[in-house]
């Protein structure tokens, strides 16, 4: 299921949690236990096209869904988990959210085979993120969308990550590279630790990023939790999108406050990326830049390519006048030097071939003696052959 690294940002993939669809979900209290049939829990609206409408006698859903309408989980839902390919009897599944053949929204979920959908405005926060981390850092130090195996970290139960023992950051990275990682589940190592972790909000996670998952990322000592609401599921108008929290020396998460605002938008300095910004662009475009100091200008995968290739077609021009200013300088002085050795070739002084012999092989050495070296044979203190290349082996 995994996806493969060197998809554009911008063109949204099938790997990504699911935000934006048309449900409702309410808080459900002990949702992290284990749901027992005949449970009392939030349930789809109806019409929305998750729930599904069950004929009399029907023993199985007609299609994969959540909870019935109703208010109970049914033998029905049961039903249906159990039939799923990728069913675990271990994993507490959870009646908000939906399960089907290949597909969840169910962010902790973390079974191979199994996809996220999302929104086009999700996806490009999260590949735009990923793209530019490793634009900067290199592939092996950065991911998207890996199952992270969880030790026992201390934190209860009523967690929903800590008891389903696994966690699936939007992107994170790592201070020491893994190169060439292409499982899906991928063990946490606190010898390798987790520095940044990005979680964009879904409409049907969001309130899982908010607390269970601070509580479980303080737990694994990650350095920087950043959250980004791209269409306010959380985040009120008049509230930065992006928001951070860093790990301080007590194991405490303290908010990380913007170093300055452009554009009506907050940038904020990480420890690992530098300062940075998640810019709007409209049209569900979404996208992380970086800030290069040295060019004074916000930098993405995308316009960094420009920039480079603009740089090197600079580079190309003004090597291609270097070179032309040299050759001009060159012609210049050997027609100059020519002149004045032709006037000892009609004094007598030389003989008639000796112009054009040196012209020919100044032209293969590119190069032209210096004014000294000509006034030496002008003057009849070195012979005229003095003024070849050292390197020079006429025909």
């Amino acid at each position: 299921m995994w996806p493969l690294a060197d998809t554009h940002p911008r063109h949204p993939r099938r790997c990504s949690k699911i935000a934006g669809m048309d449900h409702i979900t309410k808080p459900v209290s002990n949702v992290d236990a284990a749901v027992k049939p005949d449970t009392e829990v939030s349930v789809p609206a109806q019409g929305n096209g998750l729930a599904t409408n069950f004929e009399p006698g029907t023993a199985t859903p007609q299609a994969p869904a959540a909870v019935p309408n109703g208010g109970k989980v049914s033998s029905a839902w049961w039903d249906h988990i159990k039939a799923l390919d990728h069913y675990d009897p271990a994993y507490p599944y959870d009646p908000r959210h939906v399960y089907g053949p290949d597909w969840t929204d169910d962010d902790a979920y973390g079974k191979d085979g199994v996809t996220f959908m999302a929104t086009p405005a999700h996806q490009t926060s999260v590949h735009g993120c990923r793209d530019e981390a490793q634009r900067r850092l290199g592939r092996g130090h950065v991911f998207l969308e890996r199952c992270l195996r969880l030790p026992d970290l201390g934190v209860p139960e009523t967690n929903r990550y800590a008891k389903s023992g696994q966690i699936i950051p939007d992107v994170f990275i790592q201070e020491h590279p893994r190169l060439n990682e292409r499982r899906h589940e991928v063990a946490y190592d606190p010898d390798n630790p987790i520095l940044f972790v990005l979680e964009v909000l879904s409409e049907s996670t969001f309130h899982h990023d908010l607390e269970p998952k601070v509580e479980i990322y303080r737990a694994m000592g990650v350095r920087e939790f950043w959250r980004y609401d791209p269409e306010r599921w959380h985040r009120k108008e008049g509230e930065p999108r992006l928001w951070g929290l860093r790990l301080s020396a007590e194991g405490a998460y303290e908010a990380i406050e913007p170093v300055r605002h452009e554009e009506e938008q907050p940038v904020y300095r990480s420890d690992v990326l530098g300062e940075f910004r998640m810019l709007d662009e409209g049209e569900d475009i979404h996208t992380l830049q970086t800030w290069d100091g040295e060019r004074g200008v916000w930098l993405d995968p995308i316009r960094a390519g420009d920039l480079a290739a603009d740089e090197a077609r600079q580079a190309a021009v003004q090597e291609t006048a270097a070179r032309t200013r040299v050759e001009t300088r060159l012609e210049t002085r050997m027609t100059d030097t020519l002149v004045l050795l032709k006037r000892l070739t009609a004094l007598g002084n030389l003989e008639p071939h000796v112009p054009d012999t040196l012209a020919t092989a100044w032209q293969r050495a590119g190069k032209v003696p210096d004014a000294a070296e000509v006034a030496d044979v002008l003057l009849g203190a070195k012979d005229w052959t003095s003024l070849l290349p050292p390197d020079d082996s006429r025909p």
